[in-house]
C-alpha cells in the first residue's frame, strides 16, 4: 500500500475498518512524504463577508470571499470591490455549487460567469463540493466549464457526507483529477456531519490517510483549521494530511506574538515532527 500505486476501492475499504491505526497512519505518513516531504503547508486566509478590512491584507496568503452571492452580477461586483482593495493577492470566492446554481446549471452559462469574475479579478473559486455538483460526470464538466472561464479550481471539499458516502467521494476527486489536473488540494472530511450517526476521531484520521493513498495526483489532502481545530489537524498530519488551511491572518483574542495565529499552526505543524511552510491561494510557496 505504501509504493507509489494509489489504493484501490477494495484496499480503502479494508483500511478504513483497520484497528491497527498505528500501521494506518504509517501507511498515511510514507505516502505524504513521498509528495512533500518533511513539509507541512499552511494557508493564512483573510475570510471576508463584506470589504476587505485594513488590518491583515499585508499578511494574508488568501483572500477569500465568503457567504452566497444573490446574483451573478452581485458576485461579480463583490470580486471587483476586493481586487480593488488587494491588488497583488490571490483573490478566491463563493462556493462552486452556489455559482452553480446561479448560472442556472447551465455549462455554458457557468464559463460566462467565470470569465466575468475573472476580469474583475477572481483566481479561483473558494471551493468544488464535490457532493453538490452533481454525479461524477456532471462534476468534471462543471469545473472544465470554470476553468474555461479561466478561473481556478483548486480546493475539492465535502459538504456533508456519512462514513460510507466519502470514500465514493475521494474517488469522484480521483477522476476529477485525472480529467482536469484542476485540483491543488482536497479536503475529505465533511463540513457537517450527519446529526444522527457522527463520525469520530478515529473515522477522520483513516478518512485522510484514505485520501492520501487514493489520491497521490492532488499535491495537498487538507484539514480544515477553524472546523477541526489544533488537536485533529496535528493528528492528521501523522496520517497523511499536508496541508492546513482557513489559519487566521489576525489574532483576535490577544494572545501575544508566541501564540499568534502564524506561530500557533507553525508550532502544531513542529509538533507533529514536520517542517512548516506557508503557501498562498495559488498555492505557491510563500518565501
Amino acid at each position: 500500500m505504501a509504493g507509489g500505486k494509489p489504493l484501490s476501492r477494495a484496499q480503502a475499504e479494508d483500511l478504513l475498518n483497520d484497528p491497527d491505526l498505528v500501521s494506518v497512519g504509517l501507511l498515511g505518513e510514507q505516502a505524504r512524504k513521498a509528495v512533500t516531504g518533511d513539509r507541512v503547508a499552511y494557508g493564512r486566509v483573510l475570510l471576508v463577508a463584506g470589504g476587505v478590512p485594513a488590518e491583515g491584507r499585508a499578511e494574508a496568503g488568501e483572500v477569500r470571499l465568503a457567504g452566497t452571492p444573490a446574483s451573478s452580477a452581485d458576485a461579480v461586483a463583490r470580486v471587483r470591490q476586493a481586487a480593488r482593495q488587494v491588488p497583488g493577492v490571490p483573490l478566491t470566492g463563493f462556493s462552486l455549487a452556489d455559482l452553480l446554481a446561479l448560472a442556472g446549471n447551465d455549462h455554458l452559462a457557468l464559463a460566462d460567469l467565470a470569465r466575468a469574475l475573472r476580469d474583475a479579478g477572481l483566481d479561483a473559486v473558494a471551493e468544488a463540493p464535490l457532493d453538490l455538483l452533481g454525479d461524477t460526470d456532471n462534476t468534471v464538466e462543471v469545473i472544465r466549464a470554470v476553468l474555461h472561464g479561466g478561473v481556478a479550481v483548486h480546493r475539492a471539499t465535502v459538504a456533508r457526507a456519512s462514513l460510507a458516502e466519502r470514500l465514493d467521494l475521494i474517488e469522484r476527486a480521483v477522476r476529477v483529477q485525472q480529467e482536469t489536473s484542476a485540483l491543488r488540494a482536497l479536503a475529505p472530511l465533511p463540513r457537517f456531519d450527519p446529526a444522527d450517526l457522527p463520525a469520530t476521531g478515529y473515522d477522520d484520521v483513516r478518512t485522510v490517510a484514505a485520501a492520501r493513498l487514493m489520491a497521490r495526483a492532488i499535491p495537498f489532502i487538507q484539514v480544515d483549521w477553524p472546523l477541526y481545530g489544533p488537536k485533529l489537524a496535528q493528528v492528521a498530519i501523522t496520517f497523511g494530511a499536508n496541508d492546513i488551511d482557513g489559519v487566521a491572518v489576525v489574532d483576535t483574542l490577544n494572545l501575544g506574538p508566541r501564540r499568534s495565529p502564524k506561530g500557533e499552526i507553525e508550532r502544531q505543524i513542529r509538533a507533529a515532527a514536520a517542517v512548516p511552510a506557508e503557501r498562498n491561494g495559488r498555492y505557491e510557496w510563500r518565501a
